[in-house]
């Protein structure tokens, strides 16, 4: 009996009293679940051990109409030991005289026998009279009661009743009736405390288990006793130890008791908590009383019950397991139609779309006019508010509650655009399906441009064009607002650079350069910026603005639907124009996002762009793996023709690590119609022709490089940082000994490239040095070592000592030519280009096995002598080939601080590249 020891011994006081002649009066009251009952049975048990006779009875809600249903529940297992006398044929008799006489006589009459009878009972022993839940007593027994209450001072009887929450039936004059009669105790119980809530934990599971569980414990049941047992009995269940940390867990046992607090609460109690689970907190006492047909004050008199019991706390449940215990005692119908009316009710009374299309969702099936537009409605702001399996099931409903046609046919473009970020395919699908409507004029122009634009995803040029060209020219039937002409001036764009050709057949009287931006306070202004940036640097050029324009857009664009191709498109300019650190930072920002946002379109589609920048950063075996994931990470369905950006990434990283296979496998896969009618073709046909250049299939790779530099002029694309296909062109004109053909692409690709680009700039340097006479082909490919270094591209800068160690091995400078390709062997291997690695490793004897480059001598006495020890540690980490930034990161120090040992260090060896430094230092 925890916490109830002192209640027990007040009223086994009572017993005590009673054997001595002295009748008394205990009534025990408290909230449900406190444990009336409990206590009622430990006295009890305690006058049967003292030889008392215990009449006993409890009060029902089913039997509280009949007349005399209590009394005759007391006195049915009477006897007078000792005596023949029929207490049962009395009482009978009895009951046919009462029956002759009128209401009040016959009460009178009933009142006489009964306590004639008892004051007979208690001649011999005493009586124990318990009543257990006297809030359901009929009236006629309570009358009964309260008469013998009043007439056994004398007598050796103990009258104990329990008396539930105030307000649960009509007997809250009973304890005003009993307050000031003498011989009355009252007993009122509490909740657990949270002291008495860890002596009930340590009691099952020690002192320790007390420590650690007791506040969970305490905080799920709120001390109520019933429910704080039901919590230690299914701990019980669970095998749980101290040491396992485990926190409280709603099991059955928890849920049952939960039930049964809400049941035994009076049925107005019950209606009110199955109305606060619905609910959930949303709307007012007031709204609660219309949602489950009660009056004010009855709900607020059954609030006051629960709240006592400690189930709910304000508008809300105390913990969300019993929410749910009620809830799933309640019929399916019943729920749903509550969940109905709840949602009628909080609409009007002006509550939040969200809360209302949740009870919508919950009831499942919606019949009003206004559910529709009202659920998409409920869809942007659950978008807004990243609650994306909400919008879904919002947009669900709404398109099955929808009669009207064209309606019904926005809900299923908003749902397919919603559903892209994390099922693709299905996505695809359902705007596919919308083809009809928007042929038909059936779908706004805004959406027909977002079913055009997956038309042209899949490669469907033609129907794609059917469907927008309207749109275009102006004959889409609808007055273009600020939306409309906002996504015409997107996909004018989008087009140029992506779909070159259905860009001229379809908005090729607009120059793209002519388009004016949004103003400032138009919504979207950001994703036309990022369009139109990425555009320009394709046509023009990069430059410090069009780059500092890609950032702003990166810091200002939220992620969105209907942002993601544009943040894309942002990082690809910052890509394009050599700003690969800026791309790779703002590019594995979104990719957590997108992990966070559980986002997996997303994730793919920034995984294959920082697979690009792996590439460009000479981080081969990330590109790879980064390209290899993103095809993973959806169908050629869900990709289309954009499969061809991780598909070309994946070819060329491969093809650069020496793993040919891999690559052949890549070249062999599948691609999607129309893919070379796009931007992602160029780089496709640029990577295979890598591919085929690598395994010596030059008129192929010729073919491709080519083909590509023609739909690249063409198209006007003929970007250098693109797809550089002069680049591979001239390797191949160079392995059939065409160097006037090689010189010429070579000079034309240089002359297309800014010297800011250090990393194009520095290729385009080594493949013009490879088409030069070899007089001219060390400074040009200094030159080219210097940009690569600074621009971070290790395989580039491994292909470029290559050359160089070549270069000097021509003049024979063979001690330069031994560090050159020692650098280059370092560079490759770290990168992970593994057959450029074996192209330089020393051919082996017959049956010897090869051997790694060894490190060369220590540093001699004069450069340990000139150089300080700071300038040592730099150019030694130089002379290995390792970048100014690389350097700083090992040395802990600015790339600033780098630079001026390095300066200082070559005039004090009176040298002029790092190139130059010693060969000891590379030790």
């Amino acid at each position: 009996m925890l916490e109830r020891d002192e209640c027990l011994d007040q009223l086994t006081e009572l017993l005590d009293r009673c054997a001595e002649g002295t009748g008394a009066t205990g009534i025990i009251s408290g909230a449900v679940g406190f444990g009336k009952t409990t206590l009622l049975e430990a006295v009890v048990a305690r006058a049967a051990d003292r030889g008392y006779m215990v009449l006993g009875a409890v009060g029902s809600q089913v039997e509280s109409a009949i007349p005399y249903a209590v009394v005759e529940q007391l006195f049915q297992s009477a006897e007078l030991a000792g005596t023949e006398t029929d207490l049962h044929a009395q009482l009978q008799r009895a009951k046919e005289e009462w029956s002759q006489l009128g209401l009040e006589a016959g009460a009178a009459q009933a009142m006489q026998a009964y306590h004639g009878l008892l004051v007979e009972l208690s001649a011999h022993q005493p009586v124990v009279l318990c009543v257990d839940d006297i809030q359901h007593v009929d009236s006629e027994s309570l009358a009964c009661l309260l008469y013998l209450i009043r007439r056994c001072r004398r007598n050796q009887v103990t009258i104990l009743l329990t008396l539930g929450p105030s307000g649960a039936a009509p007997c809250e004059g009973v304890l005003a009736e009993l307050a000031c009669r003498p011989g009355v105790v009252h007993v009122r119980l509490g909740a657990f405390d949270a002291q008495g809530m860890a002596q009930l934990i340590a009691d099952r599971f020690g002192q320790a288990a007390a420590e650690q569980y007791a506040p969970g414990f305490y905080a799920m049941s709120g001390g109520n006793p019933l429910l704080a047992q039901a919590l230690v009995s299914d701990h019980t269940a669970r095998q749980a130890h101290p040491e396992t940390g485990y926190s409280p867990v709603a099991a059955d046992l928890f849920r049952e008791a939960s039930v049964a607090c809400t049941r035994r609460s009076g049925p107005n109690g019950l209606r009110v908590a199955r109305g606060l689970a619905v609910a959930n907190g949303a709307g007012s006492p007031a709204l609660l009383a219309q949602l489950v047909g009660l009056e004010k004050c009855d709900v607020d008199s059954a609030m006051e019950i629960l709240t006592e019991s400690r189930l709910i706390e304000g508008l809300r449940f105390r913990h969300p397991a019993i929410r749910s215990a009620v809830l799933d005692n309640m019929s399916a119908t019943d729920r749903s139609r509550l969940h109905h009316r709840a949602a009628g009710l909080l609409r009007s009374d002006g509550a939040p779309v969200i809360v209302v299309a949740q009870h919508l969702i919950a009831a499942g099936t919606v019949e009003d006019d206004w559910a529709p537009q009202f659920l998409m409605d409920a869809a942007k702001q659950a978008l807004r508010e990243d609650r994306v399996s909400l919008a879904v099931q919002c947009l669900q409903l709404a398109d099955s509650c929808c009669h009207d046609r064209s309606q019904s046919h926005v809900i299923k473009a908003h749902l397919a655009r919603i559903k892209w970020r994390d099922q693709p395919e299905a996505a695809a699908r359902m705007m596919l399906s919308l083809v009809g409507p928007a042929r038909t004029g059936d779908l706004p122009g805004a959406l027909r441009l977002k079913v055009a634009h997956r038309l042209l995803m899949q490669g469907r040029v033609a129907d794609a064009i059917e469907i927008g060209g309207p749109l275009f020219s102006g004959h889409q039937g609808e007055t273009p607002g600020d939306q409309l002409t906002l996504e015409l001036n997107v996909t004018r764009l989008w087009l140029a650079f992506t779909y070159p050709g259905v860009y001229e057949q379809l908005a090729g009287h607009v120059a793209p350069a002519s388009h004016q931006q949004a103003s400032s306070l138009q919504i979207g202004r950001p994703r036309l910026s990022a369009i139109h940036t990425l555009w320009a640097v394709l046509k023009r050029g990069p430059d410090d603005v069009l780059a500092a324009e890609a950032e702003r857009v990166l810091q200002h664009l939220p992620a969105e639907d209907d942002t993601i191709s544009s943040l894309n498109s942002a990082i690809a300019a910052l890509v394009y124009a050599d700003r690969l650190e800026s791309a790779a930072t703002w590019c594995s920002q979104l990719q957590t996002a997108a992990t966070e946002r559980r986002a997996p379109t997303w994730h793919a589609l920034f995984t294959s762009t920082r697979a690009m920048i792996a590439l460009r950063s000479g981080a081969l075996r990330t590109a790879a793996e980064s390209a290899e994931a993103a095809l993973r990470s959806m169908s050629v369905e869900a990709w289309g023709v954009e499969i061809g950006m991780p598909l070309a990434t994946a070819i060329e990283a491969r093809t650069a690590m020496g793993d040919h296979a891999a690559s052949a496998e890549l070249v062999n896969s599948p691609a999607p119609p129309g893919l070379f009618e796009t931007r992602f073709g160029l780089h496709y046909l640029y990577a295979r022709g890598r591919h085929y250049l690598a395994t010596g299939y030059y008129d192929a790779a010729l073919a491709d490089f080519i083909l590509c530099g023609e739909k690249a002029q063409e198209w006007d694309l003929d970007s250098p940082t693109l797809a550089p296909w002069r680049t591979g062109a001239v390797e191949v004109w160079l392995q059939r000994g065409r160097r006037e053909h090689a010189s010429r692409l070579a000079d034309e690709h240089l002359a297309l490239v800014k010297r800011a680009q250090r990393r194009t700039f520095g290729v385009a340097l080594r493949v013009q040095a490879m088409a030069r006479p070899p007089s001219q082909q060390i400074e040009l490919l200094g030159t080219a070592v210097d940009m690569l270094q600074s621009a971070g591209d290790p395989y580039e800068l491994a292909l470029t000592l290559v050359e160089l160690c070549r270069a000097h091995q021509r003049q024979g400078a063979a001690a330069q030519a031994r560090l050159l390709v020692r650098q280059a062997w370092r560079m490759a291997d770290e990168c992970g280009a593994e057959g450029l690695c074996s192209s330089l490793m020393p051919k082996p004897a017959s049956g010897a096995q090869a051997e790694q480059p060894r490190a060369l001598p220590p540093a001699d006495d004069m450069v340990t002598n000139v150089l300080s020890e700071a300038e040592l540690r730099v150019c030694s980490l130089a002379a290995r080939g390792h970048t100014n930034r690389e350097i700083s990161d090992k040395l802990f120090v600015t790339v600033s601080t780098v630079e001026q040992h390095l300066t200082r260090a070559y005039r004090k060896l009176n040298i002029r590249h790092r190139r130059e430094l010693p060969a000891s230092l590379a030790s």
